[in-house]
């Protein structure tokens, strides 16, 4: 911004409306980094890719960023081993805590890339989660900022001195706002972890700590805000667990995890108990106490008897004063914030113990980072807007004496040519709130009286400051009073100023919350006084009524007090170091994006001091360096530029400077010559660090081109021999490889020789045996031939003969039937010489006689006359049977006669069929190729003639015929 021509307020105003519109919110200002609040995410601009393009670059090489200035603190505190700081400031929503983080994870990342071992990373991961913890206890929303710190801290951050690595870090905290605790303005929220708790929790917590619905307006500490309870784009559920998630990586046990729950519940139960009229202050909602009485570990009656009465000892004696309705909620109230301030105390310093570490100091460098609160100014405004706006006067004074003050000095001390610009100086403002007599004095004076009235506050006030220009005395309420800050007029309220700045627990409330049964709490009220034994001992926790009776009377130092105090060490820290700061613009009052209000934006610019910073800039001389570092630091460029050979140290190098300058810049218009010093801009600091840097780099080159050289060439040398040795084994190698192949191939040759012949015999010999056994093989298959052509033959025969014999058999067995019927009938005797002729035919047609003929029944005796012979008789006669050796039998009638001899024939035709037929069936099964003696078909039949023939104990040749 000090590079434009035309330097004015509208100039500078329209450069930033220019850049914001093209959502480039960073400009830079030398080293002095304006950022514009853009209220909504922009994509790519705080991802890794940017981590790694400004690592290691200088101031201006790349457009400005947040990650720039904090690049240029880290490699400034490594050039100049001097500890940096960096200043973040500007009115609250515009973005100073946001600003905050992306500067510690910018220097996280730094860090881890340089060598970090693992105590480090340990380190650096718990300052990473930190960050959620401290936000959640001392961030709410407020009508300005959704998250606004209501607190300040000072981050600084050690760093090893040799390696550059994180090693330590160390918080410290400013004035935390708790009243905010009890009672906050419409719009506004409770600390975030009371709604993260509420909504976060698990269903046992739920249960346990009775939170119902979870719903915030159920109690009296969150409702007051009204509909303000949920905060866009916040989930306060998923926030609770990133808060558990930082809790155990600084090492807090499960155990007070839960304490510390316990507590939160007990802050938002006390809230919700209620107090009616009768005789002084009681509690309506007995149940509600009871609860809150046991999550606190307390006795309920000594927690009811507190909030509602006062107890003091009044010469010896323990008095008891009943409260009224008004008194008996301050009580309560008094103890949820004691409860919280010391319960956030106690997180910071656990923080402090797991990110602290025992190292010598001239090994560490640090940077520190200021993140306060910043300027306020509402329609009302109270005790803590004034100790916050106190604070950002004197760091606004700090800015004005770097910036203005000691800039302006320092050339005229040097004797440069310069022309002072007038400034907004804030000392007489300063001097109005910290002088004798002046506000911060008169209010400690007024808390110390045991009397002190705000009304009489008030009058003292009046009465000495009204002829103060930077003092304003309404008109008509007295209990107000007005102040001209640096950015703008701010009225205060009186009323409750004094109890406030004293800031007193009372001493029967801190012993009951000391008689807590619970560790956890009783040890956080043990910061305010330890009771000691006679002897020195530390003395065990006794019951609310025994401690009540002890009374201290230390007195206590005011708030106002302990914030001066605080503020000077910051100071004092700050003095130390070399600063680097980072203005934080609001680009509107809505906290909506895309919209850039001129008159708010520049009001802003106007009390920061951003125009005359500008001015100051581009006209002064941000770089001043010692003439005797200035040469050292750039020897090699005078050395060029000189043409001679210097040598370190000069005795007067302000000659050789102005020629080194001038070789640069011949105008003169970028540097001037003090009596001590060097003077320059920074453009012109940054060409000649990168002329030093070219000329290094062509030195390194050289010298880098001589290493090369040399360990080139031993190199090669160690190559070159060791190629000799690995010819020599090479060649030895060779040699052996071709002697072992020639032998090898005359041991292949003689082995394949032998093969051959081998194989040659093992050809003829097998010859020779397949000859011999295809021989006796092909007489073995004739003999088996000839066998099977013998049994095949009587295989044949033996079917034949069987065939024969049942056919026969089957043939006597009709006949058979035939005379039965016949006997039956009284057949004549005609039938009986047709049956035998027919058996006469039947033998005639046979090949072969069977050995034992077939015998046939005699006829039916029946049909015979008495003195006729039977055919076994006339067998054995040897004479045939005939119609000349019997007669029929003349019984019959000529129609039965008849009858017979049909039927008779009809059988004798029908078994005639029958034979041929079995005849047939035969001489086929006989001339089938497939027969063979060993059929299974054959075998089962025989087998199943043999078992009938076993069945019946019959010979099998009777069997047969049948």
């Amino acid at each position: 911004m000090s590079s434009i021509s035309d330097l004015h307020e509208s100039a500078i105003l329209h450069n930033l409306q220019l850049r914001y519109s093209r959502e480039v919110i960073y400009t830079s200002i030398g080293s002095i980094l304006c950022a514009v609040n853009p209220y909504h995410n922009i994509p790519g601009l705080y991802d890794p890719q940017q981590m790694d393009a400004y690592k290691g670059t200088r101031l201006g090489d790349r457009p400005p960023h947040i990650y720039a200035i904090a690049n240029e603190a880290y490699t400034a505190m490594s050039r100049m081993d001097k500890n940096q700081c960096l200043l973040i400031s500007g009115e609250s929503g515009a973005g100073k805590t946001e600003s905050t983080k992306f500067i510690l994870s910018f220097l996280t990342y730094l860090s881890h890339g340089a060598n970090t071992t693992g105590a480090s990373a340990k380190v650096e991961a718990a300052i990473q989660q930190s960050g959620p913890v401290l936000e959640a206890f001392g961030n709410a929303k407020t009508i300005h900022n959704d998250n606004s710190s209501r607190f300040g801290k000072y981050i600084q951050l050690y760093f090893n001195q040799e390696s550059g690595n994180m090693v330590a870090g160390l918080i410290t905290d400013y004035l935390l706002e708790k009243n905010r605790v009890s009672k906050q303005n419409p719009g506004e929220r409770n600390f975030h972890i009371f709604y993260e708790f509420l909504r976060g929790c698990d269903e046992e917590d739920r249960d346990r700590f009775q939170l119902g619905d979870r719903d915030s307006n159920n109690f009296y500490y969150l409702n007051q805000g009204g509909s303000s309870s949920k905060v866009n784009g916040k989930n306060d559920a998923e926030d609770f667990k990133s808060v558990l998630e930082g809790l155990k990586v600084i090492h807090v046990a499960k155990t007070e995890i839960q304490d510390l729950l316990s507590v939160l519940a007990a802050v938002l139960h006390l809230g919700n108990v209620k107090f009616f009229t009768s005789g002084g202050a009681q509690v309506s909602n007995p149940e509600v106490l009871s609860f809150t009485a046991s999550l606190l570990g307390v006795n309920e009656k000594d927690l009811s008897a507190a909030l509602t009465h006062k107890f003091r000892l009044l010469r010896g004696e323990e008095i008891s004063t009943p409260l009224t309705v008004s008194q008996a909620e301050d009580s309560r109230d008094s103890v949820s914030m004691a409860l919280y301030l010391t319960t956030f105390k106690w997180i910071n310093f656990k923080i402090n113990q797991r990110i602290s570490k025992k190292m010598q100091q001239n090994k560490m460098l640090s940077i520190g980072i200021l993140d306060i609160f910043g300027f306020e100014s509402f329609g009302l405004n109270h005790f803590e807007q004034f100790n916050i706006n106190y604070a950002n006067e004197k760091l606004q004074e700090y800015f004005n004496k770097h910036i203005f003050s000691l800039e302006q000095h320092e050339y005229s001390k040097e004797g440069i040519d310069w022309e002072d610009i007038e400034w907004q100086d804030n000392s007489e403002c300063l001097d109005l709130i910290e002088q004798r007599l002046g506000v911060v004095s008169l209010m400690n004076e007024e808390s110390n009286l045991p009397n002190g009235q705000d009304s009489t506050l008030a009058e003292k006030l009046h009465s000495s400051n009204e002829h103060n220009a930077f003092y304003i005395r309404p008109r008509l309420n007295m209990l107000q009073f007005g102040i001209r800050h640096y950015a703008g007029e701010v009225v205060y309220e009186i009323q409750g100023m004094v109890e406030k700045n004293r800031d007193l627990f009372r001493e029967d409330l801190h012993k009951l919350m000391k008689s807590s049964t619970s560790e956890f709490i009783y040890e956080r009220f043990l910061q305010y006084g330890i009771e000691h034994r006679p002897g020195g001992g530390v003395t065990k926790k006794r019951s609310f009524r025994q401690q009540v009776t002890r009374s201290s009377t230390a007195r206590q130092t005011t708030v106002t007090t302990q914030f001066r105090d605080s503020l000077r060490a910051l100071m004092a820290s700050l003095n130390a170091a070399h600063p680097y700061f980072v203005r934080c613009i609001k680009p509107n009052t809505q906290k909506l994006p895309d919209k850039f209000e001129h008159r708010t934006v520049l009001n802003q610019l106007r009390y920061s001091g951003m125009m005359e910073t500008v001015r100051i800039r581009k006209a002064g001389y941000p770089v001043r360096r010692d003439q005797q570092m200035f040469i050292e630091r750039f020897y090699v460029l005078a050395k060029v530029v000189t043409g001679s050979s210097l040598k370190l140290p000069i005795e007067d190098p302000s000659d050789t400077i102005r020629q080194l300058l001038k070789e640069y810049d011949p105008d003169n218009k970028l540097w001037q010559i003090g009596t001590s010093k060097v003077f320059l801009k920074e453009q012109l600091e940054n060409k000649l660090e990168a002329e030093r840097d070219l000329a290094y780099r062509a030195y390194i080159n050289i010298i880098a081109s001589y290493i090369y050289t040399f360990v080139l060439r031993r190199r090669f040398l160690k190559t070159r021999r060791a190629a000799v040795l690995i010819q020599a084994h090479v060649r030895r190698q060779i040699a052996m490889r071709r002697f072992t192949q020639m032998r090898n191939s005359a041991i292949s040759l003689q082995k394949f020789t032998r093969g051959f012949l081998a194989r040659k015999l093992y050809v003829e010999l097998l010859r020779r045996k397949r000859e011999e056994e295809e021989r006796k093989k092909r007489e073995e298959e004739e003999k088996e031939r000839k066998r099977r052509e013998e049994l095949l033959k009587l295989e044949m025969e033996n079917k034949k003969r069987e065939a024969q014999l049942l056919k026969k058999q089957l043939e006597e067995e009709e006949a058979r039937k035939v005379l039965a019927r016949l006997e039956e009938e009284r057949s004549t005797q005609e039938a009986i010489v047709r049956f035998h002729e027919l058996q006469d035919k039947r033998k005639s047609r046979l090949d072969f006689n069977p050995p034992s003929e077939p015998e046939l029944p005699p006829p039916p005796i029946a049909h015979l006359t008495p003195g006729m012979m039977g055919p076994e008789e006339m067998k054995t006669r040897g004479e045939s049977p005939g119609f000349s050796e019997f007669s029929v039998n003349s019984s019959l009638t000529e129609e039965e006669m008849q009858r017979v001899e049909q039927e008779a024939l009809t059988h004798i035709l029908d078994l005639d069929a029958c034979l041929k037929e079995e005849e047939n069936r035969s001489d086929m099964y006989l001339a089938s190729p497939t027969s063979s003696y060993d059929n299974e078909n054959e075998i089962e039949e025989r087998e199943r003639f043999a078992s009938i023939q076993r069945a019946l104990g019959i010979p099998g040749s009777d069997l047969y015929r049948m």
